[in-house]
């Protein structure tokens, strides 16, 4: 009996841990594969890595975290006093404002980022 001659005959040899072992095996059974061989060659070939820059996201989460902070002074002062003061309202509106761009700016990348 003979035996084909292997189309690919280069071999890459690597290691996993049992928790990437593992890992490997969910993937591969959540799309349905079952040659490993195959699942890997086809990952490294035409998989791609995503690389979102954060710096606009962990900007706009730092500014939330103020806003929100401003926010529950300005209701505890209403709840206290019954008033709140117009610089105070005027100082959330503009923070606000600065959210906005930064928000729009990763709602695009998202989307840009969904369509590749």
């Amino acid at each position: 009996m003979s035996r084909k001659k292997r189309v690919r005959n280069n071999r890459i040899y690597f290691h996993l841990d049992e928790n990437e072992k593992h890992e490997l095996g969910r993937r591969m059974e959540a799309v349905g594969v079952k040659n490993r061989d195959a699942f890997v060659r086809k990952m490294v070939l035409d998989g791609y890595i995503v690389n979102i820059d954060m710096a606009a996201i962990i900007e706009m989460v730092r500014l939330v975290r103020i806003s929100s902070n401003n926010i529950n002074q300005m209701a505890k002062r209403a709840n206290e006093t019954g008033s709140v003061y117009e610089n105070d309202v005027l100082q959330l509106l503009a923070e606000v404002n600065n959210l906005k761009p930064l928000i729009n700016e990763a709602h695009r990348e998202l989307i840009n980022l969904s369509r590749n």
